[in-house]
């Protein structure tokens, strides 16, 4: 005869134990479902209780079975990384410089005028020099960089897994079919009574699998240029005398002086007078430079520089299902059979 005796343990959860047992003694067996046989030397041992306690403990009801199993459960979120990306850009400035050349142009000088008192023609001539410049300006160019940096984003996701455990309490029957002395010989397991409890362990992630920066545009400092510029040649304007002109002397006749052709004195015995001056050829000197204007910068192409990741931020975790792996380990007032 069996003479039913439940136990309650008050533990509840979503999760069901399955799998087989384990036990340091052969005589206890569990199946999934929860049912099995535990024989009374295995819950003495685990108790340290004489056949007398044992006894007592039964009439007094006082015995609770119960059994817990690991489990693995899969999880996963999405991320967020910042970041950031240093740059450089190349850039061309235009640019005009200002410049004067000095220059000194020949001149000469004919004298001619006719006498009435019977003189006769009298012609006269002078070579001489002046002084001048002429303005000038040339264009040209010249490289540099400046650098940068801008901010983006990258979005990921990371996997992992979460151990935990469930345990429940198990329903039992005495067995008194081998009932000797009125003695009980062992404990039938008729099976899981009500919920079992999962408790959450610790979740180790993986590392996190990124797609690619989506990045913002860049923010540039100040242009560095660091060479001098190229320039082409100049461009001069005409000459500009800066001065009088330095007449070297008359090729005259001996005796003849070319001012009596210019005399006011004489104007009354001229009947005709050319006095004609002459500019010849420019003969440039030396340049100095002046001003340089610095005109527009024409950005190029911008280098990308290393990148810096920055924090990640975690999303919401998504969890799979709780899987119960290995052998379920049974206890009998928490002590492990």
């Amino acid at each position: 005869m069996r003479i039913r005796s439940i136990v309650i343990s008050g533990v509840a959860a979503s999760a069901a134990i399955a799998l087989g047992t384990t036990s340091a003694y052969a005589s206890v067996t569990v199946d999934a479902n929860g049912k099995g046989f535990i024989g009374k030397g295995e819950v003495q041992n685990a108790l340290g209780m004489n056949n007398s306690a044992l006894q007592k403990a039964v009439d007094a009801k006082s015995l609770v079975f119960t059994a817990k199993q690991s489990t693995s459960q899969a999880v996963s979120k999405d991320v967020t990384q910042a970041g950031s990306q240093s740059g450089s850009q190349a850039g061309t400035q235009e640019g005009a410089q200002a410049g004067i050349q000095a220059a000194t142009q020949a001149m000469s000088q004919d004298l001619v005028c006719t006498f009435t008192n019977g003189s006769g023609t009298k012609t006269f001539h002078r070579d001489g020099e002046r002084d001048g410049s002429r303005d000038g300006s040339r264009t040209g160019s010249r490289t540099g960089t400046r650098d940068g940096s801008r901010e983006g984003s990258r979005d990921g996701s990371r996997t992992g897994t979460r151990a935990g455990s469930i345990a429940g309490s198990l329903n039992y029957d005495l067995d008194v079919d081998a009932r000797k002395s009125n003695q009980y010989t062992g404990f039938i397991l008729n099976g899981w009574k009500g919920l079992s409890t999962y408790t959450e362990g610790a979740t180790t992630w993986n590392a996190p699998a990124f797609g690619e920066y989506t990045f913002g545009d860049y923010s540039f400092g100040a242009w560095s240029f660091s060479g001098d510029y190229s320039f082409g040649d100049y461009e001069f304007g005409a000459f500009k005398p800066t001065g009088d002109v330095k007449w070297g002397d008359w090729d005259a006749a001996p005796g003849e002086n070319p001012d009596d052709c210019l005399r006011s004195s004489n104007a009354d015995k001229i009947t005709a007078i050319s006095n004609v001056i002459t500019p010849g050829a420019v003969t440039d000197g030396a340049v100095t430079d002046g001003a340089i204007t610095d005109g527009a910068i024409t950005p190029g192409a911008v280098t990308d520089g290393t990148v810096t990741d920055g924090a990640v931020t975690d999303g919401a975790i998504t969890s799979g299902a709780v899987t119960p792996y290995g052998p379920v380990q049974v206890f009998v007032n928490g002590k492990a059979l």
